[in-house]
């Protein structure tokens, strides 16, 4: 392919139809959205080496992402800056007919779903898509025949509906693509310009060496989302990993991680491991350290880990591939070259505290509204802070995503059948969206002494504590 003018020419012309592959997969327009331009943006940079239908290799990142994305969507809470905008629907959407047709798509697995997308959508053969999903022929069948004999069973399937006509049009996207290839373009620069002013910090003397260092964590507060900072590490790319040993006073524990880093073809991770058990991962960044991804493990998965109060407990870091990229095996992507010798990687650890000992930032005058949904998607329910704080929700699926925004600082409690499994806290005037995910049958909510069973029905309660705003909380059906 050549360059600028053929990307846009395909973008114009086939962006539509990759969009529909990526709502088939998502159910959901503003992340099919986002998933498409993602993908668009990961070809670009790779584009005047695709020779051929570039489609093929737009589709398999997109698959990639895809499935990148729900591997790491729920290590722990994630903020969001702005309100998503399909995370409810309108009223009306409870009486259309094609909510049947995505609620049973929506139950079939992950895998079964994008392998009957692929053969029925996009008419590729069983070993075109054992070739794009790295699994056998084989396996294809199998999971085409589940998941067939699963969609067979609902007596109100109709024909796959088309994404709703509000998504933007091909010119629209091209520059929301456009615009996010320029902001790559942007952050590699900058992130260059910071590798610069590295090397003649060292030439001058100041360079800073890996572990422990005040530069690399200029700015970060003693408290950070309700935790206090209890330590700070930093290892080189080169080092491979970093490690630490801490001694914790409390099973509250967060951690924060980050990395950072000039440019890679493949995108890159950290990954945080307490005793060599996995917490969670966070993804690097080239715009510099940014702490804003927590993983949050509950005080089981601690346990689970070794960890005790007072006693030393080890904390280690390290880099991985963030997703599969095209042509490679998924179960182990070859990276093509080394990993930036630039790329610094590093972890805050928090330890909780009371609600009333974390500052809080003085109250603005006036209030920014909140966004806030005006009805609950189908299967699903919203609570505010002016209207019920109870509602039932009927469980249908392993796990439930739980949302919620607040316009103060402050905390909502969750309950399911009268059982704290949640809190979702606030210490600033963002109105940062929360979301998490929880399952009713998972070991921990039995250790909780949540005790549920498909299918039943989960009374719902908030309880508020602090709040002097609006907020609202959901709980929808997750993957």
């Amino acid at each position: 392919m050549a360059g600028t003018a053929e990307f846009d020419e395909f973008v114009m012309a086939r962006s539509r139809h990759l969009l529909r592959i990526a709502y088939l997969l998502t159910g959901d327009h503003a992340l099919a959205e986002d998933l498409l331009q993602t993908a668009l943006v990961k070809s670009w940079s790779a584009w005047r080496r695709i020779h051929g239908d570039p489609e093929p290799y737009v589709r398999q990142v997109l698959l990639n992402t895809y499935r990148s994305w729900w591997r790491r969507r729920w290590n722990g809470e994630r903020p969001t800056d702005v309100l998503p905008e399909q995370p409810m629907a309108a009223p009306q959407a409870s009486v259309d007919e094609r909510d049947e047709v995505w609620r049973a798509l929506g139950r079939l697995s992950r895998q079964q779903r994008v392998v009957l997308v692929l053969r029925y959508f996009e008419d590729l053969t069983e070993a075109e898509i054992a070739q794009a999903l790295g699994i056998s022929p084989g396996s294809v069948k199998s999971y085409a025949a589940k998941g067939l004999a699963r969609l067979r069973v609902d007596p109100d399937l109709q024909a796959l509906p088309l994404p709703g006509e509000d998504v933007p049009a091909g010119n629209e996207r091209l520059v929301a693509v456009r615009e996010r290839v320029a902001q790559r373009r942007r952050n590699r620069l900058a992130s260059v310009a910071a590798a610069c002013a590295v090397v003649l910090a060292g030439i001058a003397g100041y360079a800073v060496a890996p572990g422990r260092g005040p530069d690399e964590f200029a700015g970060v507060p003693d408290f950070l989302q309700g935790y206090r900072i209890v330590e700070r590490e930093s290892a080189r790319f080169g080092d491979e990993q970093g490690r630490f040993e801490m001694t914790p006073s409390t099973m509250d524990l967060a951690f924060f991680p980050a990395c950072t880093h000039s440019g890679y073809e493949l995108p890159l991770v950290v990954t945080v491991r307490v005793n060599g058990e996995s917490m969670g991962t966070a993804e690097c960044d080239t715009r510099g350290l940014s702490f804003d991804a927590r993983l949050q493990p509950a005080p089981d998965t601690l346990r689970d880990a070794g960890v005790e109060l007072g006693e030393p407990m080890t904390v280690s870091f390290s880099l991985d591939v963030g997703y599969v990229y095209p042509g490679s095996q998924p179960e182990n992507p070859e990276p093509s070259g080394p990993a930036p010798a630039d790329g610094l990687m590093a972890v805050l650890v928090g330890e909780g505290v009371p609600f009333g000992e974390v500052p809080l930032p003085e109250r603005p005058d006036t209030l920014a509204p909140l966004s806030r949904p005006a009805a609950a998607l189908t299967g699903s329910v919203l609570l505010t802070a002016d209207g019920p704080r109870t509602a039932v929700y009927s469980w249908e699926r392993r796990a439930v995503r739980i949302m919620a925004a607040s316009q103060t600082p402050g905390e909502l409690r969750v309950l399911l059948n009268g059982v704290p499994v949640e809190v979702k806290t606030w210490w600033d005037y963002e109105q940062r969206v929360w979301q998490s995910r929880f399952d009713p049958a998972s070991d921990d909510a039995k250790r909780r002494g949540l005790s549920a069973a498909y299918p039943m029905q989960l009374t719902v309660t908030v309880e508020d504590a602090h709040m002097t705003g609006d907020w609202w909380l959901a709980v929808m059906p997750s993957e």
